[in-house]
């Protein structure tokens, strides 16, 4: 299976996972297609309106096999023998939920924190973190513990209501800077 074959699958399974949080722990969700800010190419594979957190930006990866997450340029993934390098994902959604923040700063829209997190769709991958000095910069979980950490990380202090026009204005604010994938 293509990589991105096997992504838009699991970005389709975490999908039907945040349905179902919808209107219990989330108020709601959008994706993005290719955005490119002041000449920084990303993509927002979930972004999700929670009212406890504030805005959370999801990376979603569908690798298999055993993954070596730390706070490296580079995670390891191995299947049976062979072995992969791919950049860090923590740091992948770090970048993408700063320049979040930067569009909806333009747009003053930033009223929420944005939480990242990195959300593995294949529930039967293994996932190594290094501990500390190395370990990585985010959370990391698997689909099926997502409305476990939403509820983990929500605080009884916070609500945020996010009307019909704040979700509609930060769409909008994203599409603004949306574009086709370029070669």
């Amino acid at each position: 299976m293509s990589t991105n074959k096997a992504g838009d699958i699991g970005e389709e399974n975490v999908r039907e996972v945040l349905r179902g949080l919808k209107g219990n722990l989330i108020s709601g969700f959008i994706r993005s297609n290719n955005i490119i800010y002041y000449g920084k190419n990303f993509q927002l594979d979930f972004l999700a309106f929670v009212p406890k957190i504030g805005l959370v930006v999801i990376e979603v990866k569908n690798w298999k096999g055993t993954v070596k997450a730390t706070s490296k340029d580079k995670w390891v993934q191995e299947v049976g023998q062979y072995r992969n390098e791919y950049g860090n994902a923590s740091n992948q959604v770090l970048r993408t939920s700063g320049l979040l923040l930067q569009i909806l700063e333009k747009a003053k829209m930033n009223k929420w924190p944005i939480r990242p997190v990195v959300v593995f769709a294949n529930d039967k991958a293994k996932i190594l973190k290094a501990k500390e000095p190395l370990a990585p910069q985010t959370d990391i979980i698997f689909k099926s513990m997502l409305g476990k950490w939403i509820e983990e990380n929500s605080l009884d202090e916070v609500f945020y209501s996010f009307t019909d026009m704040e979700f509609s204005y930060v769409t909008e604010a994203i599409k603004k800077y949306s574009q086709e994938y370029c070669d």
